[in-house]
């Protein structure tokens, strides 16, 4: 049946609330709640490993990049330092083939002036506008260093030869003895 209060309400008599619990509905809710909390726990988890081996793949792959950038360098600058070389050869061989002479004539006029028992072993220019002959000779213990004398003069008073040159110089003599002959290595600088 229904009843009806038809007094104020702060008169009326309040009910009381049943406030009995399940016990086995409260197992219920928090067998869920521990549930929910440990499946959001092991999802963080995974998320945060996930997001761990992805960065480290990228850290992987920026110190590989860099290795190999490192590398590059590495050759731009040897390259560089090459090429430098190479420009400063160029520019030597600038500086030899400015020359107003020809060096086919020029060494056919050197080997004109060459004495008897002399052996030219080398002759080139360096950086320091120097043309070197370097040489032995062959003779009598105290002929050696006359034939080196002599050909420095012959080669000072070769009008032709000497015309492009400034100065001449011994720079170094070694003598070996060989029996009763005399070896003399030696080294004539000219100065261009």
């Amino acid at each position: 049946m229904i009843e009806i209060n038809l007094l104020p309400e702060e008169l009326r008599k309040r009910k009381k609330i049943d406030l009995k619990f399940d016990l086995e509905m409260v197992g219920r809710v928090k067998f869920l709640a521990g549930g929910i909390f440990t499946g959001a726990l092991v999802l963080l988890i995974l998320l945060l490993f996930v997001g761990s081996s992805v960065r480290k793949k990228q850290i992987i792959g920026l110190m590989m990049k860099e290795q190999a950038m490192s590398q590059e360098k590495t050759r731009a600058e040897e390259a560089n330092k090459e090429i430098l070389s190479l420009m400063a050869r160029m520019s030597e061989l600038d500086e030899i083939t400015k020359r107003k002479f020809s060096w086919s004539r020029k060494l056919n006029e050197l080997s004109d002036l060459v004495l008897p028992g002399i052996w030219l072993t080398r002759i080139y220019t360096d950086s320091e506008n120097r043309f070197i002959i370097e040489g032995s000779v062959i003779s009598k213990k105290e002929e050696a260093m006359a034939t080196v004398g002599k050909f420095m003069k012959d080669i000072r008073e070769g009008r032709l030869f000497f015309k492009d040159f400034s100065d001449i110089k011994l720079e170094s003599v070694q003598r070996k003895g060989a029996g009763d002959r005399d070896v003399v290595d030696f080294r004539i600088v000219l100065y261009f």
